[in-house]
């Protein structure tokens, strides 16, 4: 009898636990609004990984300017990647800046460091503004917000949109023009083919999962003349991925880069 009585007592144990683990399992996060995955997607990152670029050319022939951004780190440390297209050729430099507001280039034999702003004409805090302070995705304009279309697949949220709206997508090319460079001269031809265009469009997708941003990209189409087109965009992905991100050692022992001879 005990021995029934011992049995019986387990018995209800068990179904008192599968019972509990079942309403946990039932319980699930609420849905959100619209205004509410805008919002998680404004929370500040640590790091991730960011991609511009600058498209000009035809439907025949075209040139791709690139910077791809890994960034972490406490404070925030840039892996650069920046490669250009063009004739089939392409050209890669690679770089990191840190706040002390040095640039280290690798010249495949030696390291090399300079001034950030004396090279590229921005500054270690513009890198800071468009990565990880993009007005875009931290502070979305009202045109932007207002366009969004949602959709939802469990706790994964995606925000679409298409605007016209002239001076949003001049906001959202500015710090891609000022960033994407490597020189002063090239942010003027940036800002010269930007009078000579017309906007067109700018198309923008955000993804919310769990609650925090996942990936975000938004691309800027504009027309020069009849032929010749004019693309810029931004993208995020992989964030939260270089928390630790620091200089590699090499990179510490970098010699000043040699200055260029005038003709």
């Amino acid at each position: 009898m005990k021995f029934k009585k011992i049995i019986l007592g387990l018995s209800l144990v068990a179904a008192l636990i599968a019972g509990g683990c079942s309403k946990q399992k039932k319980q699930s996060q609420p849905i959100l609004t619209k205004t509410q995955v805008v919002q998680k997607a404004e929370k500040s990152f640590k790091s991730g990984q960011a991609k511009q670029i600058v498209t000009l050319g035809t439907d025949t022939a075209k040139q791709n300017v690139m910077t791809t951004a890994t960034f972490g780190g406490n404070p925030t440390v840039f892996h650069l990647n920046y490669q250009t297209e063009a004739k089939g050729k392409t050209q890669n430099s690679e770089q990191w800046a840190d706040n002390s507001g040095r640039l280290y280039l690798n010249g495949q034999s030696s390291w090399y460091q300079v001034d950030i702003e004396k090279l590229t004409g921005h500054t270690y805090a513009d890198l800071l503004d468009s990565f990880m302070n993009n007005k875009m995705l931290m502070d979305p304009p009202a045109a932007l917000t207002k366009a969004y279309k949602m959709s939802r697949n469990g706790n994964t949220y995606t925000l679409t949109a298409t605007i016209d709206d002239k001076k949003v997508m001049q906001e959202a090319v500015d710090p891609v023009f000022t960033t994407n460079t490597q020189s002063d001269q090239q942010l003027k031809v940036y800002h010269k083919l930007e009078k000579a265009s017309k906007f067109q469009n700018m198309k923008v997708k955000l993804v919310v999962k769990n609650g925090k941003m996942s990936s975000f990209r938004y691309l800027v189409n504009m027309q020069i003349g009849k032929l010749m087109k004019l693309n810029v965009g931004q993208s995020y992905g992989n964030m939260g991925s270089q928390d630790f991100l620091k200089l590699p050692s090499s990179a510490l022992n970098a010699k000043p880069l040699p200055k260029t001879t005038k003709k």
